[in-house]
């Protein structure tokens, strides 16, 4: 049951009614990687023996990792891609789901170092979903919830939509974590302490 419903973004609003439609944005932190390199690098005197040109190399070798960090996230969102189709194709069950799981779980310690900390978001929504599948009835694997959250993490990289402040994507991350929070407490009931009631 292959999905092909990649999420489409829609550009931000503005004017007066936007502040209407605000929505909680997830709760991740974005550090945009920034090369502050000479600004850490004490000033010697001249004849010092320290080469300054040494930290504009560095800097410019830290702009050309970052361009190849967009070509890295790619191949890590077609893996997830592929590992989904074989899903749809073949069931949620033995190699399958468990390379779906790894796919997941690599974007989700990758996201944030790729500048995506959406991504890292909503894969971590999906790593909770099979997290608890793996203990379960494959038959319970939300598929269609399951596609949802791999067409937004599809989408997010597609549109570059990097930190965490784009209301739609932000929105669309706070509903897959809420769906994913109801499918967990669904499948592993959360169990509260109990109560005791007494006189007055």
């Amino acid at each position: 049951m292959s999905s092909e419903t990649a999420t489409e973004m829609a550009p931000e609003e503005t004017g007066d009614d936007a502040s209407d439609n605000k929505v909680t944005e997830p709760e991740v932190e974005y550090f945009p990687p920034t090369n502050l390199l000479r600004s850490k690098v004490k000033v010697l005197a001249p004849g010092a023996g320290f080469d300054l040109s040494a930290i504009d190399r560095a800097e410019q070798a830290l702009d050309k990792l970052s361009v190849r960090f967009e070509g890295w996230i790619l191949e890590e969102v077609e893996r997830l891609q592929s590992a989904r189709d074989d899903v749809d194709a073949h069931g949620y069950n033995g190699e399958y789901a468990d390379e779906l799981f790894r796919a997941a779980h690599d974007l989700k310690g990758q996201g944030m170092t790729f500048g995506y900390p959406l991504v890292t978001y909503v894969a971590g929504s999906l790593c909770k979903i099979l997290e608890v599948l793996g203990a379960t009835e494959t038959a319970k694997a939300p598929i269609e919830l399951i596609d949802h959250h791999v067409d937004a993490i599809r989408a997010i990289v597609r549109d570059r939509i990097k930190g965490n402040t784009h209301s739609t994507a932000s929105e669309l991350a706070n509903s897959l974590s809420d769906a994913a929070d109801a499918v967990v407490d669904a499948m592993v009931p959360l169990r509260k302490p109990a109560t005791t009631t007494t006189g007055a």
